[in-house]
């Protein structure tokens, strides 16, 4: 198989500044909504609109591309199993917390993308492809949890779903807005919940889950 083509300097460079780019830009939507205007991404970038555009071709498809790199970076920050974490108990803890710290994070941008029936297509791809990757992670996290438990076969749908809506940010978001409680707070709920319907379905109990609450 041949190698791959070094990366020259001047490639480098223009990768750094479109994560520079992408990073402040998903920054300022989160914050503010998905109707920023290319001035605000410009002001908010440091880099002009004559370049954003000749970058992103349109304001759609640099918040769109915001969101997608946001999402990557979300699931490479989720904890692996392994070292440091000698257990399944404390690997999942470690999630928990990482997870709902991250999305203690997220502003109105976020919820504005994930609840509009009304986007464009460049950011309606984007909500996708976050759904698709969030939902992966999730399932992965399920089977790690799962092996790591000894138990057989594939992990039920149970337990999968309670990954999911547990390190949802809409679960963070409800901790934290209805009930005004911090992220900690829904990071200990989702543990707990968690470990529940893990016991439930294998009989594994966590060395630190008392399942009596």
């Amino acid at each position: 198989m041949p190698k791959p083509a070094p990366v020259t300097v001047a490639e480098a460079k223009r990768q750094a500044t479109v994560d520079h780019i992408l990073a402040l830009a998903r920054r300022l939507v989160l914050h503010t909504g998905l109707d920023v205007t290319m001035d605000q991404l410009a002001a908010a970038t440091g880099v002009s609109r004559r370049t954003l555009f000749r970058l992103f071709d349109t304001r759609e498809k640099l918040v769109g591309a915001a969101f997608e790199a946001g999402m990557s970076g979300y699931v490479r920050q989720l904890p692996e199993y392994g070292r440091p974490f000698g257990d399944p108990g404390s690997w999942l803890r470690a999630t928990c917390e990482t997870a709902h710290h991250m999305n203690a994070t997220i502003g109105p941008g976020f919820f504005e993308l994930a609840s509009r029936r009304d986007l464009p297509p460049d950011l309606a791809a984007a909500e996708r492809l976050r759904r698709r990757e969030f939902r992966g992670a999730m399932t992965a996290i399920t089977r790690t949890l799962w092996q790591a438990t000894g138990s057989a076969g594939d992990p039920p749908p149970a337990l999968n779903t309670t990954v999911t809506a547990h390190l949802s940010p809409h679960f963070t978001a409800a901790l934290m807005v209805d009930a005004d409680r911090d992220w900690q707070t829904a990071a200990e709920l989702a543990y707990g919940a968690i470990a529940t319907v893990l016991a439930t379905e294998s009989g594994y109990i966590l060395p630190d889950f008392d399942p009596r609450g």
